[in-house]
């Protein structure tokens, strides 16, 4: 969290440096890039990405998963936008999401622990998971007010696992009936055939400013909101690790607010 709140106030320092710059351009020259059918740019993202389970029991109603926090990540990556017609313009690119939450699965079942075998009584992930994204969007932007350009974006991202790992701990019982074992791991791959999702899709929804330097170079700010929708991000029933009892964890979504900040050229 720290994190993310220093990169807030760096960009907020940022920006008034950025506008005195752009102050000593001219602009109807500055204005040129805002006139370009394709333009390229490049940025950078930290974010605050969270898991939310969907429901308050698992499906078989044996376990409660939870949202135990919070984590910072970061994205960065390329832009490309072509402008169909003024101020509309179709958005897409490729960029590289450092993301994850974290989940406890608790169960519900209350009968005697002298019975107990081959279940997860409690389970704590903390994940880290890399994705190749490749976002689709439109994007509207007004006429240039004070030489700035406001606009909203709206689209769809499909992500594509590139890392998976995880710190846990796992409470368990064994074969040996009432018996609760331990299982740990630190920044741990998670092993295991469909274990995360290997396809994410996201819908995101954002607005921020853009701000000509140059008639080549334009200043780009904006605050979004990235809604993962489909499908299951984590599927612990699948895992194969330490442990050997499976649990579930309420049909995870990914979510995350992302601060991009870049430049078109």
């Amino acid at each position: 969290m720290k994190k993310l709140i220093t990169y807030t106030i760096a960009a907020g320092l940022m920006l008034p440096a950025i506008s005195t710059f752009a102050q000593d351009e001219s602009v109807s020259t500055s204005a040129n890039i805002d006139s370009k059918a394709f333009r390229f740019g490049v940025f950078i993202a930290p974010n605050m990405s969270w898991m939310r389970p969907t429901t308050d029991k698992t499906d078989d109603n044996l376990y409660a998963p939870t949202n135990e926090g919070s984590k910072v990540g970061f994205t960065y990556g390329l832009m490309v936008e072509y402008n169909f017609a003024e101020n509309y313009a179709f958005v897409t690119g490729l960029q590289v999401n450092m993301t994850g939450g974290k989940i406890k699965s608790e169960y519900l079942g209350t009968e005697p622990s002298a019975t107990k075998t081959n279940l997860v009584q409690t389970a704590n992930f903390n994940y880290r998971l890399n994705y190749l994204e490749i976002p689709v969007g439109l994007k509207l932007r007004t006429d240039p007010i004070s030489n700035f350009r406001f606009f909203g974006q709206l689209g769809l991202t499909t992500g594509f696992n590139l890392a998976k790992k995880a710190t846990y701990d796992v409470s368990y019982y064994g074969e040996d009936a009432g018996t609760l074992l331990k299982s740990s791991g630190e920044n741990e791959k998670i092993k295991g055939t469909l274990a995360i999702a290997p396809i994410m899709f996201t819908m995101n929804i954002g607005a921020g400013i853009e701000y000509p330097l140059t008639d080549k170079l334009a200043a780009y700010a904006g605050l979004f909101f990235n809604n993962g929708f489909a499908p299951d991000a984590t599927n612990p029933n699948k895992y194969t690790m330490a442990y050997t009892p499976s649990f579930r964890d309420g049909n995870t979504r990914l979510n995350n607010f992302a601060l991009r900040l870049g430049l078109f050229f």
